[in-house]
């Protein structure tokens, strides 16, 4: 009530089915038979058998129909692309679009930087100016923000990393409020199994492990290890079943940083033609290869199976119709979708 029915002052101009009729309406309008289409969509969210994602329900039949639920995107290693990032997660936010952010690719903490021959803070304060405009610009004032920010374990500030979600410590170095996930490749599993070292590496000097996987990842990261010493690397050595066993403690203390998998992704990628994977979305059930140029945007909603039983038996002639007007809404969904950002 206080979320997706049209308001106005604070007075609200919608009951339910007017509501689920302005939702079916803003989905239909670029069919050729709209009417039918609309009608069609009603009777299916109207039912419950059917239920569009919030975004789509707060936003269809508007000025600006932002009606996708996730966006995916790969951060740059210079502040141009960092704050640009900052200022795209903002205008998604202020949509209903929920983030997530692939922060792999900003160099660690006192790594060099050419352009002021100085020093970098790492990828942590970044992170916390992240958190806070996700805490600023809220959903439409519907909902608070909501992004996750996803780093690979051989990151050199992943121990850091680890500890953003933790309620001691300094401030100034912590996100309360956003969500984070470990991005694993199976090598880290492996080294974790033999009970190896693990060597964390600031991605400015080992910039295209960010896209390899598998066993191309493999080799070309125990290279790095051979010449890290050789090279000068800023790099450092650490038992990795000492750090499984901080991101352990961590998820069982904050309940971050969640544990996701880089190389089954990619594996599983029918998109592995176009891209790497490089994180999930806010919800984890999302993998979409992204690039600093290009956003990757996904579309939600959910068929609620309990209507389609029928006699203790799925009704599996039901689902059928209900799965095709579902894939049909989804896909107006993207052809009418305001996009907030050209990269997605």
């Amino acid at each position: 009530y206080d979320r997706y029915f049209i308001h106005s002052d604070g007075i609200r101009y919608e009951l339910p089915q007017l509501f689920f009729m302005r939702v079916s309406m803003g989905l239909s309008i670029n069919e050729a038979n709209r009417e039918e289409r609309a009608i069609e969509f009603y009777d299916l969210l109207s039912s419950f058998d059917y239920m569009a994602s919030t975004p789509t329900l707060f936003n269809s039949g508007t000025l600006r129909p932002q009606l996708s639920s996730c966006y995916l995107t790969t951060i740059g290693d210079d502040l141009y692309n960092i704050y640009g990032a900052m200022r795209d997660n903002a205008m998604l936010s202020k949509w209903a679009g929920g983030l997530g952010n692939d922060w792999t690719p900003v160099r660690a903490l006192n790594s060099y930087i050419k352009g002021t021959n100085g020093k970098s803070q790492g990828v942590v304060p970044f992170l916390k100016v992240a958190n806070d405009t996700a805490v600023a610009v809220n959903q439409g004032g519907k909902r608070k923000g909501a992004v996750c920010a996803y780093l690979e374990t051989w990151h050199l500030d992943i121990e850091e990393f680890l500890e953003l979600r933790k309620n001691t410590g300094d401030d100034r170095r912590r996100t309360h409020d956003m969500n984070t996930a470990n991005w694993v490749p199976d090598l880290f599993m492996q080294r974790v199994f033999e009970d190896g070292e693990w060597t964390l590496f600031t991605p400015s000097e080992v910039p295209d492990l960010h896209d390899l996987t598998g066993q191309a990842f493999a080799e070309r990261y125990a290279h790095y290890e051979a010449i890290a010493k050789e090279q000068n690397f800023l790099y450092k050595k650490v038992r990795a079943q000492d750090l499984w066993r901080k991101m352990l403690s961590m998820l069982f203390e904050t309940g971050h940083p969640w544990i996701t998998f880089k190389d089954v992704c990619n594996l599983r990628s029918p998109q592995q033609h176009v891209g790497v994977v490089h994180s999930s979305n806010l919800c984890t059930e999302i993998t979409l290869n992204t690039n600093q140029d290009e956003i990757a945007v996904c579309n939600l909603g959910s068929i609620n199976l309990v209507q389609h039983v029928q006699g203790g038996a799925l009704d599996r002639e039901k689902l059928a119709r209900t799965i095709k007007t579902a894939v049909r809404m989804l896909d107006n969904v993207i052809d009418i979708n305001y996009y907030a950002v050209p990269q997605a």
